[in-house]
């Protein structure tokens, strides 16, 4: 899934997270949404009933061990990716509190909202739920944050989202509404995203274009310009939150690049 949304986005960047492996740039910012799905799984897995202060302490402890990880792996904060134009320690910082601050409004909006988790037909709730699609030929496997059902009833995907911008296309939900109907039988005409910065979701999205049709078409063209090695760079304003930019043939230095290794 996420392989789609790279591809589409740059090409470039595509082939060297994908194709080169070439090494990223650590982000607090994926700590940060990391040990937030971490610690809002594991409350809603468990019913709810956890004390919401051991759901926090999850969350930093996931938190800090990302970190620790990163920075064993570079340590030089200078070369990690921040937002706006903070040093790597404050960043570091400032997204372990205000990942805890999601955390806290996560479980007071859900605690608030008519609906809750959908529970599947074992009985237990549909938390990152591991799919494995076979789009024309493409194998596809992803999981899905949260299969949520509504207070009126209706039950789609739900995907979590830390970051501040809301994604450009609901394609991710549409691909999701597909691999809920191979997994449990039905088709789901509705899908949201949650965002974590306002403790609220967005409102639903239509997703009934979104076939089974129309999502293989999309894995097909991606497999097509894979296979055509169409590895378009796109720059712009993206570059700026990219982990392997330094390596880009567009703005970087290809040459400083490991012994490439194809995969």
């Amino acid at each position: 899934m996420s392989q789609l949304q790279t591809f589409s986005k740059c090409g470039e960047q595509w082939r060297l997270e994908k194709r080169v492996l070439a090494p990223s740039r650590p982000a607090a910012w994926c700590h940060q949404g990391t040990a937030f799905h971490t610690a809002v799984e594991a409350w809603e897995r468990n019913y709810r009933q956890d004390h919401p202060g051991d759901i926090l302490d999850l969350f930093e402890t996931e938190y800090d061990r990302l970190v620790a990880v990163d920075m064993e792996r570079e340590p030089d904060l200078a070369r990690w990716l921040t937002g706006g134009n903070s040093r790597a320690d404050a960043d570091i910082t400032r997204r372990r509190e205000r990942g805890a601050t999601q955390v806290q409004g996560y479980m007071d909006y859900a605690l608030a909202d008519s609906g809750r988790v959908w529970r599947d037909p074992d009985g237990f709730p549909a938390l990152e739920v591991e799919f494995r699609l076979d789009l024309g030929g493409v194998a596809v496997v992803g999981y899905i944050d949260q299969v949520w059902q509504w207070g009126t009833g209706q039950i789609g995907p739900r995907d979590l989202k830390t970051g501040t911008r809301l994604p450009g296309s609901p394609l991710q939900l549409g691909v999701y509404r597909v691999a809920v109907q191979e997994l449990y039988g039905f088709l789901p005409a509705w899908g949201d995203f949650y965002m974590a910065k306002n403790n609220r979701p967005e409102r639903p999205v239509d997703l009934s274009r979104y076939t089974r049709e129309w999502v293989t078409s999309q894995f097909r063209m991606l497999e097509a310009g894979i296979r055509a090695e169409s590895f378009l760079p796109n720059p712009g304003d993206g570059c700026r939150t990219c982990g392997v930019s330094e390596f880009c043939s567009a703005i970087g230095d290809p040459g400083r690049l490991p012994i490439p290794r194809k995969v």
